[in-house]
């Protein structure tokens, strides 16, 4: 009877007290965890087998069940006290990546030892007190397990462990449906919960050191590509914008689809007269930036592993880009995406690649709204033109538009000015209604900013392309209906659905060029175009790319004809920078990431206060409609009226001390992040 008591204790009482001692610490917020296991039946139930394992491990090492549930206790409190803390300075939960890259790993420990506050304090004790209640109330008679007994728990944990990590030979991920968030870590944590989210993440950690890599063999490729090529354009320092438009393809690929009217017919037109062809991207229907990072780092992500997040895994230290590069040249660097500034880490990943800005969503003064909640993408082009308006220097401009994101079955207030005919589904005519409507204004979103630079002065590149093909509803719903995608394995099948629309326009070059390259190689393209010098790197992507334009998913190298190990050099060089030693650069690391980053258009500035009619009048620079007046660094509710000037009520019994108290204007983002704050200052000073 004893033996099943304890059984019972260690298989469903004692796991479901560690686990939801470590949802409570993590999420600081006990509704939410009530309402998990209702909500997210599937992932409480695996986070559940996961502690019963934990459990089953500390049982078979200690032998006995109190003393095992006690530093098991200690263990997993301990790891959720440490990512909350992380969580609330750092906005992620802990990471398998925080504890082997080492600049993570020592912010953690920062953290953990600069802010023990008053609910670290509260756990600790209470985790001691649960101790000694244990050890003095909890059973004199101690029931030491035997050596059987113990197998049976370790197998038991590696069977649990193995079906989470490895989803065999019990199919949990599948069974239960589990994904992991990479894309915001916060929310994976929510919906897996803490230690489960944590496990799923193992699966991005290893990047193994490829053979061969030794500081001698990475000089020796290094000297093999160390020839510069000559500039096209000495001098000459263009204007350069990057436009990654949503989902940007041709639908009228389709075969047997008909559309009432052409919805890229200034893209077309343009590639006629211009530089053009198609970009090979890495993913298909989603994970953006995942051709993000190849196109502005020249790192493929066919070197990492399978359905990795490159944004949210590696990209946490400073990594040379095309950002980087040219603003070792002059360059003025911003990026611009009208979306939230967290979405796939971007407001911390851009300050790695050396921009020295980023304006997102939050910064867009009162745009115009499409399909319920996107920056319609002429919003974008206007940003863009003011932005190279503003700066004295070259600029480098690397845009990320979203209007015509999915799901296709949000439509336009407005209808849709493009029909489609065809053997298709009405579902799968509306989608592509939807869709072709977004192309539209993305081609006339294009056509205001190549008008504009035509008249400019200033000799300017524009880039134009997709970041993957639209996902047209589930399954490959369209593609399938019309028998574009049949899924026969080919690797024309597999170009088809990974090549996307490429426009390489200037108002000084004149040279048209047929493109048709692997979307890593194209800042080396475009770098070599302009004239302009490379890095070491840069230009070894330069030849590289004359010798293997493509790379497809490495299933699909043989079918290619290409061979694996042509990628031999390129794989050691991307190792080196973004997991190595960064041989590469001899001892002589170039500088990346910009000490005067900031988030926004340009700084937020106060520069005058007045008070009248009950009123606190803000004037100054930058704003935007989503600011809050601050008083004593409280918020108050704020008016926007323009960009210069913000005003507050201010109740009758703060009026008082209004003189005296401190003024300063915050932005928040809409998970209560900080993004720019603007000098503080006080009434009665402005006023002397």
């Amino acid at each position: 009877m004893k033996k099943i008591k304890s059984y019972l204790l260690t298989f469903l009482v004692l796991p479901l007290i560690l686990l939801s001692l470590v949802e409570i610490i993590q999420r600081a917020d006990l509704l939410s965890f009530a309402a998990w296991p209702f909500t997210r039946t599937g992932e409480f139930t695996v986070s559940f087998l996961l502690f019963v394992a934990i459990l089953c491990i500390g049982a078979a090492i200690l032998r006995e069940l109190k003393l095992a549930f006690f530093v098991s206790l200690i263990i997993t409190s301990l790891f959720a006290l440490v990512s909350s803390l992380k969580q609330m300075f750092l906005k992620e939960p802990l990471l398998p990546w925080d504890f082997v890259l080492g600049k993570e790993t020592t912010d953690i420990v920062n953290y953990f030892t600069d802010f023990i506050n008053a609910q670290v304090v509260f756990y600790l004790v209470a985790i001691i007190l649960l101790g000694v209640f244990l050890f003095r109330f909890w059973g004199k008679k101690v029931y030491r397990y035997s050596w059987l007994e113990r197998i049976l728990f370790i197998f038991l944990a590696c069977l649990i462990l193995s079906s989470i990590c490895l989803n065999r030979p019990l199919a949990l991920k599948r069974t239960f449906d589990l994904e992991c968030v990479t894309w915001d870590q916060k929310l994976n944590a929510q919906q897996n919960g803490l230690l489960l989210s944590f496990c799923l993440n193992l699966q991005w950690l290893s990047v193994q050191e490829p053979e061969g890599y030794q500081p001698e063999k990475i000089r020796e490729i290094i000297e093999d590509y160390n020839e510069q090529p000559a500039w096209s354009n000495p001098g000459i320092k263009p204007n350069i914008i990057i436009i990654m438009n949503e989902a940007f393809w041709d639908p009228c690929l389709l075969p047997g689809v008909s559309f009432s009217r052409d919805p890229l017919p200034f893209f077309r037109a343009l590639q006629k007269e211009h530089s053009g062809g198609t970009l090979m991207v890495p993913v298909f229907g989603g994970a953006t930036v995942n051709t993000e990072f190849e196109v502005l780092t020249g790192n493929s992500t066919q070197f990492l592993p399978g359905g990795s997040i490159a944004y949210a895994q590696y990209v946490r230290q400073p990594v040379e880009s095309l950002a980087s590069v040219l603003a070792g040249q002059g360059y003025y660097t911003a990026a611009i995406h009208s979306y939230h500034n967290w979405f796939y880490r971007r407001n911390e990943v851009f300050r790695n690649l050396g921009f020295s800005k980023f304006i997102s969503s939050e910064f867009f003064v009162n745009p115009q709204i499409e399909r319920y909640c996107y920056i319609a993408d002429h919003e974008v082009s206007d940003l863009i033109i003011e932005e190279v308006q503003a700066s004295r220097d070259p600029s480098f401009i690397f845009a990320v538009t979203m209007q015509n994101h999915g799901p296709y079955g949000f439509g336009y207030e407005k209808g849709s000015e493009i029909k489609v005919s065809g053997d298709l589904s009405d579902d799968g005519k509306y989608y592509l209604e939807v869709y072709a409507q977004g192309l539209l204004d993305a081609d006339r979103a294009l056509r205001m900013l190549v008008e504009h630079f035509e008249k400019d002065t200033q000799p300017t590149i524009i880039v134009f392309f997709g970041d993957h093909l639209p996902f047209l509803g589930e399954n490959y719903q369209v593609y399938r209906e019309v028998g574009y995608y049949q899924e026969d394995g080919s690797y024309e099948e597999y170009r088809k659905m990974y090549s996307v629309p490429l426009l390489f326009w200037s108002n000084y070059l004149t040279e048209q060029e047929e493109i048709n390259l692997n979307a890593s190689y194209l800042g080396a393209y475009l770098l070599q175009r302009a004239g302009l010098k490379g890095s070491p790197y840069f230009q070894f992507l330069q030849a590289k790319a004359e010798e293997v334009p493509l790379i497809p998913n490495r299933a699909f190298c043989q079918k290619a004809a290409i061979d694996p190990s042509v990628f031999g050099d390129y794989q050691l060089l991307q190792y080196d920078l973004l997991f190595g030693e960064k041989y590469l650069y001899q001892g002589e690391s170039p500088e990346i990431a910009q000490a005067d980053y900031f988030l926004g258009r340009g700084q937020m500035i106060i520069e005058d206060l007045q008070f009248k009619d009950g009123f606190l009048e803000v004037k100054g620079a930058n704003f935007v409609p989503d600011c809050q007046i601050y008083l004593k660094n409280k918020a108050l509710e704020t008016n926007f009226i323009s960009e210069r000037k913000l005003t507050a009520f201010i109740p009758e019994k703060k009026r008082r001390q209004l003189a005296e108290l401190p003024v300063q204007v915050k932005l928040t983002d809409s998970l209560r992040n900080l993004l720019a704050e603007s000098n503080c200052t006080i009434l009665a000073k402005m006023l002397k």
